[in-house]
């Protein structure tokens, strides 16, 4: 049995920082989610949108975010509770659908 491919995989594995997948907003907004792992395996939710507001060569093309918590709505019973990713900062995104077409 060749150990090639698991030596690889291993070090793939160990190499990996986190992970991300493509999603649309319900406005149409292409967008970036997924995770990042630090040197003692914590992680953290993140988000990735392009910069729509770039003003030159030297800003950034994509902004990464911090992707808060799920915060529950209180108000309505626990049954029919209203569910809602926030992101940071003061950026709300909800998900239709995954997308495949290449945003990068």
């Amino acid at each position: 049995m060749n150990n090639t491919n698991t030596n690889t995989n291993t070090n793939k594995n160990q190499n990996e920082l986190g992970a991300l997948w493509k999603k649309k907003s319900k406005a149409g907004m292409s967008f970036l989610s997924g995770y990042i792992s630090d040197h003692d395996g914590s992680r953290t939710d993140i988000v990735i949108f392009a910069n729509d507001k770039k003003t030159n060569e030297k800003a950034p093309d994509y902004r990464v975010y911090i992707s808060k918590p799920l915060v529950r709505d209180n108000s309505t019973p626990q049954a029919n509770t209203s569910v809602k990713k926030q992101v940071a900062p003061a950026k709300k995104v909800e998900v239709q659908e995954e997308v495949e077409d290449d945003i990068l």
